[in-house]
């Protein structure tokens, strides 16, 4: 039996909230799927939530890290045991609305030059959707195209939803694209979308296709912000000596900033001036220090 998607879920630890996120892959209206589900280690009750609902759909495997391997190389894992000519990334605590993968398949279908499709994401607090992702497809644009996507991804980091993303398998195959396992968490699909949009477009739906869990008791590998921060940084510079033809010092430096910037906004305010000051160095010239102080500064005054 052959079947269009493969729907890839790796888990871990995820007992809270994996329920509600495969419910809302039961009720796509694309029903065309199998999943294909790796437990990664977990010490909790996934496996059994899993084995609970595997029946209801058309196809299920579960996969079985005994050991916890890590996010890349689960991936990889799932990718390799998918079926479906297209597979579709899903993640634990995400609930997917039920048209995310009928619009996806519709744009794998009838545009053959894209090779990847996402779309956006609402950013739900616990009480309203606080933010949605990214803007420009959020205000009605599109993503460019090959080097043009590279460097917007790379100086201002990922703009493409990686818990929604939907990518020819033959694409992936073909190019020798993988997960690489020496990231943690979201740099991760961050290198992965470097590495993709300079091989085959990527596409953008202006519809919402996954509502992101982002309350502040949240518990993930993505909470862990020194661990995130240092993998950022490092994936930054690889690149910029992997890619020299694509990424001059300019660009570099640019990127670097974008990162010094996120890094600032989860600052106590006690930490603020030595952080601000030791990243300023790095790159004065760059004028979004400017409007990031007055911003902050506003936000003070608020208070």
């Amino acid at each position: 039996m052959t079947l269009k998607v493969s729907v890839i879920l790796p888990i871990y630890n995820g007992e809270k909230t994996l329920a509600q996120t495969l419910e809302s892959l039961l009720q796509q209206t694309f029903q065309d799927f199998e999943l294909i589900a790796c437990i990664d280690g977990s010490k909790d009750n996934s496996l059994a939530i899993v084995n609970s609902f595997k029946d209801q759909f058309k196809k299920a495997v579960i996969l079985i890290n005994e050991n916890n391997l890590g996010l890349g190389a689960t991936m990889n894992r799932l990718v390799a045991s998918a079926q479906g000519d297209y597979i579709a990334v899903a993640e634990q605590d995400d609930f997917y609305y039920p048209d995310r993968l009928a619009l996806q398949v519709d744009v794998l279908d009838t545009m053959p030059q894209i090779g990847l499709v996402s779309g956006i994401s609402d950013f739900w607090d616990g009480n309203k959707i606080g933010m949605r992702f990214p803007g420009m497809l959020v205000s009605g644009n599109q993503y460019p195209k090959k080097e043009e996507m590279f460097l917007l991804n790379y100086k201002k980091q990922i703009k493409v939803v990686n818990s929604a993303m939907m990518f020819r398998k033959a694409v992936h195959v073909d190019h020798g694209l993988y997960f690489s396992k020496h990231y943690p968490s979201i740099s991760i699909d961050w290198s992965y979308i470097l590495r993709f949009c300079l091989i085959s477009d990527i596409h953008g739906i202006h519809k919402s296709l996954v509502l992101l869990d982002r309350r502040d008791d949240r518990n993930s590998v993505t909470s862990n912000k020194t661990k995130q921060y240092a993998a950022s940084r490092e994936l930054i510079r690889s690149f910029y000596y992997e890619f020299p033809n694509l990424i001059g010092r300019k660009e570099y430096k640019f990127a670097m900033t974008t990162q010094y910037l996120m890094e600032l906004s989860s600052l106590r305010v006690y930490q603020f001036p030595f952080s601000f000051l030791r990243f300023f160095i790095q790159n004065p010239t760059d004028r979004r220090w400017s409007g990031y102080l007055l911003k902050r500064i506003t936000r003070v005054f608020k208070r």
